[in-house]
Parts: structure tokens; C-alpha cells; sequence
């Protein structure tokens, strides 16, 4: 996938620091899951492996650019896990790294969760971070950079990466095949395009976010319950929190009532929840639903 277009002028400002040897060894993009930060972080790999970079990035033509197309670029390391990144996947890449490059340019190490690194895996990092070898360039990416080590966000050149505006993203998602996505629908998955496409891809044949507005609607206005929508909804619970937490965190923002600051600590837990197998989907959801009042209602 392409590097979503609201990341152009952040692109465009790291491309001219490489023209200009400016450019710093260690790059740390944060931001809100879903906005396509690691899309920036392969566009900007791809760049730093080209052979014939232009002011506008990549040439998409050279042997490097055709290798890290196909996955095979030898001289490119990308550190991904679900889970925990422990001292020996860690030390992996930095050997891989400081290796010399066996298409005679840059290397690249792209560590997709940075916030996933254990504090000795961190601590391994570190020395790669002040004491890089040349032609090195090591990128985190990050949605949580409070979890990281202070010590590696100080000797990283750090760049803050925020939403589009909700008329860039429709655009963008239009452009992918998704039509009809409005405002709210943006906003139940903040604003983040990445993850209203991944929600439309995986659940087009669960809820739709209307149904869900409609039966919020009934819930809130007394014709249905807590109990019979869970019911319904349970195949969709895990989506069905997420909506009703940002629900909850855009009512908190707007009225600052405990009510609904309680209704959003209610769905973090039974997001935590909802991921152990096994579990009563009805109850955790009929519990969430039952706390669900309109704003104006609150207390």
C-alpha cells in the first residue's frame, strides 16, 4: 500500500534533509494507531535504499527499488511482533544492521511497535542509537512513545504524526472503494482512516456502523435493552466496544461528565476482556450497553 497523502510535506522534509546530509540516523514517528505511520516509515526505507533519488523520493526503477518491491532487499530489516520484542530479536537486527551492505548503500531497520521492546531489548538497542555505523538509518514507529525509554526517544529525531482532516481521509477512502463513509463513522474509529479500511474489510458481512447508531438510538430512547441488543450484536462485541469507547471519550470531551469518563474506562476493561477465548460475549457487552446514557442525561 502507498503512503497515505497527508504524510507528503513530513515526506517531502525528510527527503530534502537526506539530499543534504542532514538527515538523522535515528527517526521515531508517533502517533495514533491507524493513520498509516508505517506506510511513512517504508516510503522514507525505500527512499534512503534508492539508487537514484530525486527531490520527490524514490525512482522506482533501480535494482534497490525492485528488491524492496519484491521483499528481498538484502541491505532492509523491518522487526515485527504481536507480542513482547526481547533482547534476541533485537540484537538479530542490529546485526543484520552493522553488517556491511551487500548492495554497496544505506541500511535500513524498521521496528514497527517500538513500544513492544522489553527495557533490556531497549537497552541493547541503545548502543546502535549513539554509536550507529555508516550508512545506517534505524526508524521506530510508535502509537504509545510514553512506553518507551527516555534514553531512546532523546537520540531520536522525533516526528509527531497526526490524523488528516476528516475531508482528506474520505477522499483517501473513496479512492480505496469505500464510498460511503461519513463523519461519524470516521470518528467512531478517531478519525484514523487505516482502521475504518481495515474494519470495512474484515466485518462486511457483520454491523454496519448505521445499524449500530440505530440500535445506540433505541437503546438510549428506552424501545430496546441492554440484554437483546447484546444478543444480537455479540458476533460484533469487540467492534461494538470500540464504537461505544470513542462514543464515550468524544461525550467525555464535550460535557467532561464522570458518567461517561466511567463508561470509557468500562470498555477498555471489557475490550481486555473480549480477548480471552471462552468468554460470555452477551454478559461483557449487555454490561457496557447498560452503562450507555445520553449526554445530556448524565451525572
Amino acid at each position: 500500500m502507498l503512503m497515505p497523502p497527508w504524510f507528503n510535506d513530513v515526506f517531502q522534509q525528510l527527503v530534502k534533509r537526506h539530499s543534504d546530509q542532514r538527515l538523522h540516523h535515528g527517526l521515531l514517528l508517533s502517533g495514533q494507531s491507524g493513520i498509516g505511520k508505517t506506510l511513512l516509515a517504508h516510503t522514507m526505507a525505500k527512499t534512503l535504499l534508492c539508487k537514484s533519488v530525486s527531490n520527490n523520493g524514490f525512482c522506482n526503477a533501480c535494482q534497490s527499488c525492485q528488491l524492496f518491491d519484491a521483499q528481498t532487499h538484502p541491505d532492509f530489516s523491518e522487526l515485527s511482533s504481536d507480542k513482547q520484542l526481547g533482547v534476541d530479536k533485537i540484537r538479530e537486527g542490529i546485526a543484520r544492521l552493522n553488517a556491511t551492505s551487500q548492495l554497496s548503500g544505506n541500511k535500513v531497520l524498521i521496528i514497527p511497535r517500538a513500544d513492544m521492546m522489553t527495557e533490556s531489548a531497549a537497552n541493547a538497542l541503545l548502543k546502535t542509537l549513539e554509536e550507529p555505523t555508516d550508512n545506517t538509518y534505524l526508524i521506530l514507529v510508535t502509537d504509545r512513545m510514553n512506553r518507551l525509554l527516555p534514553t531512546i526517544i532523546s537520540r531520536c529525531e522525533k516526528h509527531i504524526l497526526t490524523r488528516p482532516h476528516h475531508e482528506v481521509a474520505q477522499a483517501w477512502l473513496a479512492d480505496q472503494g469505500f464510498t460511503d463513509v461519513t463523519v461519524a463513522l470516521l470518528e467512531a474509529y478517531a478519525g484514523a482512516p487505516l482502521r475504518v479500511k481495515a474494519a470495512l474489510e474484515e466485518n462486511s458481512d457483520s454491523i454496519s456502523y448505521p445499524q449500530y447508531q440505530e440500535g445506540l438510538e433505541m437503546l438510549l430512547s428506552g424501545t430496546n435493552d441492554a440484554v437483546t441488543l447484546a444478543t444480537d450484536w455479540q458476533a460484533s462485541a469487540t467492534t461494538i466496544v470500540d464504537w461505544l469507547q470513542q462514543y464515550a471519550h468524544r461525550s467525555f470531551v464535550q460535557h467532561n461528565s464522570p458518567a461517561f469518563y466511567k463508561l470509557y474506562k468500562t470498555c477498555i476493561d471489557a475490550h481486555q476482556a473480549l480477548q480471552n477465548p471462552g468468554v460470555n460475549k452477551i454478559m461483557i457487552l449487555s454490561s457496557v450497553l447498560a452503562e450507555v446514557k445520553r449526554p445530556d442525561s448524565s451525572i
